[in-house]
């Protein structure tokens, strides 16, 4: 009898080993799953360009400036980037302007605008950096370090004169967009236009009592290493 359930026991045990145990099914389909599987991620339906924007014309690579409270060279590089860039691009259609424009006088004048804005700013971010790379006053005990000067100046005045040609550009769209008397709604550009086709704003002037400033510096940093010569390189290694 006992031999008999024993049996009986054994077979129950060998049936129920036999069967296979299914895994347990993994439904976290966001993060774990087969690519190829039959579970997929919605968002993997999707192309992936759909996701991005690429900028096509000058406006697009216009709105791309902007400018932090604090900044650095980084910053104004990026922006300088973008803007010649932009320069290069086609304009959009004149019903995507960035203002509205009804004839074609007032399309003529939004472009010059555009162009005169766009070299300003790039103008604007070269002497930003320039400024960096200049000191606004020349101590006696700033000296000590004229090595560092003598090259942080020279690469300021590098700076200040890169700015120059994009000053000349923005004068030349200041003169076209004046020959047009209507006013667009773009205040802050039409406003730059007036001022500098009156005079009151020349960065002409501005950058040339930069040059003229920092030549005085260069020439008193000069004197200083020509009278201690073992100042002329590096302070770890005088």
């Amino acid at each position: 009898m006992r031999t008999g359930m024993i049996k009986s026991i054994y077979c129950i045990l060998g049936i129920l080993l036999s069967i296979p145990i299914s895994p347990e099914i993994d439904l976290d389909y966001n993060y774990e799953y087969e690519k190829n599987g039959p579970y997929t991620k919605f968002s993997d339906w999707v192309p992936y360009k759909l996701h991005k924007w690429e900028p096509k014309f000058l406006e697009d690579y216009y709105q791309l400036y902007g400018l932090k409270l604090h900044y650095g060279e980084n910053e104004l590089r990026r922006d300088i980037y973008f803007l010649k860039i932009g320069l290069k691009k086609r304009f959009r259609h004149p019903k995507n302007a960035l203002c509205p424009v009804k004839d074609e006088d007032e399309y003529y004048k939004y472009r010059n605008l555009l162009f005169m804005h766009i070299n300003l700013q790039i103008m604007r971010s070269y002497m930003r950096i320039a400024s960096q790379f200049d000191k606004r006053h020349l101590y006696f005990y700033n000296l000590d370090f004229a090595y560092d000067l003598n090259r942080s100046f020279e690469v300021a005045d590098g700076f200040y004169k890169e700015a120059i040609p994009y000053w000349k550009e923005a004068k030349k769209y200041a003169d076209r967009s004046s020959e047009i008397d209507s006013d667009l709604d773009l205040g802050t550009m039409e406003t730059e236009r007036y001022e500098i086709i009156t005079g009151k704003l020349d960065f002409g002037k501005i950058i040339d009592d930069h040059l003229a400033r920092l030549d005085k510096k260069r020439n008193t940093v000069k004197e200083y290493l020509i009278q201690h010569p073992g100042a002329n390189k590096p302070l770890l290694e005088q």
